[in-house]
């Protein structure tokens, strides 16, 4: 159950980095939506990750877990914010 949260948090943040890439893409037409919405899946991971990890492990503290998953809230926040208002069209 305490794992409960923390991995609902990630895959919201996953799903809406997957909106985001599809957003830019398809809707936006701007390049640039993959490794974004790519970087936000990866820190929410490792956020998960090291949240799992202080759990089971002594040396990992669960503050880290949730910094990373607040980064990769942020960053997603972030990204879109930036495709939006500076990013670069794509070629057709």
């Amino acid at each position: 159950m305490p794992l409960l949260v923390p991995l609902l948090v990630a895959l919201v943040v996953v799903l809406a980095a997957t909106m985001l890439w599809v957003w830019a893409g398809s809707i936006a037409h701007v390049r640039h939506g993959l490794p974004v919405a790519g970087a936000v899946a990866v820190l929410a991971a490792a956020g998960l990750w090291l949240l799992v990890a202080s759990e089971t492990a002594d040396g990992v503290p669960a503050w880290a877990g949730w910094v990373a998953l607040t980064a990769s809230a942020v960053a997603l926040v972030v990204g879109w914010i930036g495709l939006a208002r500076w990013g670069v069209p794509a070629h057709r």
